[in-house]
């Protein structure tokens, strides 16, 4: 169907969520100490810092989210969408990179699915290629409904503005009586491009054993939000932690300033081959107190890694959907700016110095560390409001 106004064309954020049982420094290496004194977090205010802590009311606002305004935000682009739009969509499923890509349509309440492409790693992750929609059926009665999903690392309809890119942009959108750029669901979006948000594949783990081990959402999210409550905040440890692949050029920069840094970081190395003969995790190794880069040892569970005042989100290929998890721990989640392109739906929800800590680049993680045990009411207010915001991404 075609659709006159953008609005019609995005349904509600929230509704392809699945239901829980619960509600500047350079990329050059530099001494962390240097830096020490210089860290300041964006919008640490004396206010901020007992919102979480000391007033149940003040956290409750963050439990609360604006759907519409957010939707309404990332949908501004378009004046209007056709079916020449929905067909742009289409022609670009067949351009390399993309995981799957599919176009979906609902008619008289019936779902209908066409598959453009998919790839070897969908077999084994297929529910979450049409799960979000299904359960946006599931939770509402929906008008006839046309739209283009593809799932890839990055968003694909580029828009930005630079001596070539842009003169690349136009000549593939031209306008006029030429192509505009389609309204393309993506796992990302990003302010240089017109993408439009679908929940990462990673909302839809399966539920039996697999090789990326994480529970789907709708299991791991009431989990976490149970065992974190149990850790009290003067018992977490010490160290602002990151585990898992370090395989990008961003996770390397961090393991070198771990290595450098180990009163202040640990990065556990792991990658998923290494799932099938890593069977201890690093608490069972009693090596959860040990600091700096440690490879292929052990692993650790998403709820133990809660046990960390600081838990470091930071770049594999322009994002990390591990974010989510991190919030939900009530520990201070350090946004590592190096890297990151891309942002999944919900993080236009989010505020810096609010709801998590960015940091520029690895090597001023050890200085926003330092600055957050001297402010421990800042950074206890923090962890609360981001381990709040998310509790309720389900509503």
């Amino acid at each position: 169907s075609t659709c006159s106004s953008p609005s019609c064309s995005l349904f509600s954020l929230a509704s392809v969520l699945p239901a829980s049982a619960s509600a500047s420094a350079s990329a050059s290496a530099s001494p962390a100490a240097s830096a020490a004194a210089a860290w300041v977090p964006a919008n640490s205010s004396a206010a901020t810092a007992h919102a979480a802590i000391e007033s149940e009311p003040l956290l409750e606002v963050h439990r609360h989210w604006d759907w519409a305004s957010i939707a309404k935000e990332l949908l501004f682009p378009f004046e209007g969408i056709d079916q020449r739009m929905l067909r742009e969509g289409v022609k670009s499923c067949f351009d390399n990179g993309t995981m799957y890509c599919q176009r979906i349509q609902v008619r008289h309440g019936r779902l209908y699915l066409t598959d453009y492409r998919a790839i070897f790693f969908d077999r084994h992750y297929a529910p979450a290629r049409i799960m979000p929609m299904l359960e946006v059926m599931r939770r509402h009665k929906l008008p006839d409904i046309d739209l283009v999903v593809a799932a890839v690392d990055e968003p694909r309809i580029k828009l930005r503005v630079g001596a070539s890119l842009w003169s690349q942009a136009i000549s593939k959108y031209p306008g006029g009586e030429g192509a505009l750029p389609p309204p393309l669901f993506s796992s990302t979006i990003n302010r240089g491009a017109v993408d439009l948000p679908w929940p990462d594949f990673s909302f839809y783990m399966p539920r039996k054993s697999h090789k990326l081990r994480t529970p789907p959402w709708s299991e791991l999210h009431p989990k976490m939000l149970q065992q974190s409550a149990g850790v009290p905040w003067q018992d977490k440890i010490e160290l602002a932690v990151h585990t898992g692949n370090v395989g990008s050029a961003y996770r390397k920069r961090l393991a070198r300033a771990a290595e450098q840094n180990p009163d202040t970081m640990l990065v556990n190395e792991l990658f998923i081959g290494d799932h099938g003969r890593i069977t201890q995790t690093c608490h069972q190794q009693g090596r959860q107190r040990v600091g700096g880069y440690q490879k292929h040892k052990c692993y650790m569970t998403f709820t133990e890694q809660c046990s960390y005042k600081y838990l470091i989100n930071s770049a594999s290929i322009g994002y990390a959907n591990k974010f989510k998890y991190l919030l939900l721990c009530g520990s201070v989640v350090l946004y590592v700016q190096d890297g990151m392109q891309h942002k999944e739906f919900y993080e236009y929800g989010l505020t810096p110095g609010v709801h998590y800590i960015s940091v520029p680049t690895a090597d001023d993680v050890p200085a926003a560390v330092r600055y957050l045990q001297e402010h421990d009411s800042y950074a206890r207010s923090v962890a609360a409001a981001g381990r709040a915001r998310l509790s309720a991404l389900d509503r």
